[in-house]
C-alpha cells in the first residue's frame, strides 16, 4: 500500500473512533486529512487505488469512506460494499458497525438521489 492510502486509512479509522466518543474537534482534523488525500488522488487520476480499501479485511470506517469516494468511478463495487456494511450493521450490537451502517445508508441514499458532491 502506498503512503497516500496508508494516510487515508489511518485518518478514516481515527475519525470513526473520535466520532464514537463525541470528539468532533479531533474528528474534524481527521476529516481534513481524508479529504486532502481524496482530492490529491482525484487530481492525479488515482482514485482507482482506493478500490483496494473496500475489502472485508479493512476497518469498516475505511471501507465506508473509500466506497463513498469510489462511487464515481466504480459504482457497482462501491455500492456492493456500502450495502454489505448496512447489512452487517443492522444485525450488530457493535456501535462501530451500527454507526458505519447508518453512514453507509446515508451515502447510498445521497448517491441514488444525485446529491453527493464530488
Amino acid at each position: 500500500m502506498n503512503a497516500d492510502l496508508a494516510k487515508f486509512e489511518i485518518a478514516c479509522t481515527l475519525k470513526g473512533a473520535y466520532d464514537e466518543v463525541g470528539d468532533s474537534k479531533k474528528g474534524n482534523k481527521q476529516y481534513d486529512i481524508i479529504r486532502s488525500v481524496y482530492l490529491l488522488l482525484k487530481k492525479e487520476n488515482r482514485l482507482e487505488e482506493m478500490l483496494e480499501l473496500l475489502g472485508p479485511a479493512k476497518n469498516p470506517y475505511v471501507r465506508a469512506w473509500a466506497a463513498g469516494y469510489t462511487l464515481q468511478i466504480s459504482p457497482r463495487e462501491a455500492e456492493k460494499t456500502l450495502k454489505e456494511l448496512i447489512r452487517i450493521g443492522k444485525k450488530s450490537v457493535c456501535i462501530t458497525e451500527r454507526k458505519v451502517a447508518f453512514d453507509a445508508e446515508m451515502t447510498l441514499e445521497g448517491w441514488k438521489e444525485g446529491e453527493l458532491p464530488f
